[in-house]
């Protein structure tokens, strides 16, 4: 591979190579490129640049008489080359899909459940890949209500309501004497006492009280204070995942070995959060491109994700995961509507 210098008509040719090889998954021909895009060079000459093209790095040729397809390294330069554009809504279709949104989005922000679900619902329908909301942290939002409802014996169901309206189950170990009643008045102590405060605030608090408490040999409230702590301990955030249907029909996953290996890939949660670790809350729209992703198993997709705000606190992400040959121009405009969006909703 050798670097070369991309004049004007070079980056058109290439550019033209990625958009046809997205629009048709097949070997790009120099005559196909000269009559779609009407460039005023003859076919011989737009092979030479793809040659080199190739010798850059930038296209391979599958067979020796086959086109030539884009490499994760023309996927790179064409998302670079096209992005500040890409970010604009042009397309009346879009401006009215995301009018819609905003009315439904806004009509469930009292339901963040049902919001994000709607939110990588639409996204997804919306350009056929997979669409992805990694929710607000637990610890980070703060305390709406929480109940607590005797299970068994020994268990109990903690039911923590957060300020953002999402609503979290745990089941968590108590001692076997406690009523109903007891609950009932833990969940009354909890909710006067730190309603409006973070999780992280709540549970240092319980620290420090329970620390307390031994110093007195109480055991039963050390217990009591300890299962307080335990229920309001969320391990990672919660990521809502839409239509895995949607990918399983494009060409690029037609084989079943490697569509399975993409359904497993994509239940693991800790993996989808991992995507996302390094997304900047400054960032409008972020591209990460096949090899370019720190995750191994992503690496055969493209992944588009933005931060999602309250008021200037980033919050979550909002994201699109699909092939490296995926629509980029239509999926960098609706994550970013997406985000913005969201933002609105969330901040109003």
């Amino acid at each position: 591979m050798r670097d070369i210098m991309l004049d004007e008509r070079t980056k058109k040719i290439l550019c033209a190579v990625v958009e046809s090889y997205i629009e048709k998954p097949e070997p790009v021909g120099s005559r196909y490129i000269m009559k779609k895009y009407r460039f005023d060079v003859c076919s011989a000459t737009i092979r030479n640049i793809m040659s080199d093209l190739e010798d850059a790095g930038f296209l391979f040729q599958p067979h020796t008489s086959a086109g030539r397809v884009p490499t994760d390294r023309a996927y790179r330069f064409y998302v670079d080359y096209i992005f500040k554009e890409a970010l604009v809504i042009h397309s009346a279709e879009i401006k009215k899909f995301i009018e819609n949104l905003t009315k439904k989005l806004r009509k469930l922000r009292n339901n963040m459940n049902s919001l994000f679900l709607e939110a990588t619902q639409s996204l997804s329908q919306a350009t056929q890949y997979l669409g992805l909301a990694v929710l607000p942290a637990t610890e980070k939002t703060a305390l709406h209500r929480v109940d607590f409802i005797k299970f068994k014996d020994d268990l109990v169901i903690a039911v923590v309501v957060n300020d953002k309206g999402i609503v979290k189950n745990k089941i968590i170990k108590a001692y076997p004497e406690i009523t109903q009643n007891e609950l009932n008045s833990l969940a009354d102590f909890v909710n006067r006492n730190y309603h409006g405060k973070t999780i992280d605030e709540i549970r240092e608090d319980l620290l420090v009280r329970i620390k307390k408490e031994k110093l007195f040999w109480d055991k039963l409230i050390t217990k009591i204070l300890k299962m307080c702590q335990e229920a309001l301990y969320f391990s990672v955030e919660d990521v809502y995942v839409s239509g895995l249907y949607h990918i399983m029909h494009l060409p690029d996953f037609s084989d079943i070995e490697k569509l399975r290996e993409v359904a497993k890939t994509i239940q693991n949660k800790h993996l989808l959060l991992k995507l996302f670790e390094n997304i900047s809350e400054d960032e409008d729209v972020k591209v990460i491109i096949g090899e370019e992703n720190p995750v191994e198993e992503f690496r055969s997709f493209s992944i588009i994700a933005s931060p999602y705000k309250e008021k200037d606190k980033s919050l979550g992400v909002i994201a699109l995961v699909g092939p490296k040959r995926m629509d980029y121009q239509r999926a960098i405009v609706l994550v970013n509507a997406f985000a913005r969006v969201l933002t609105r909703t969330l901040s109003d």
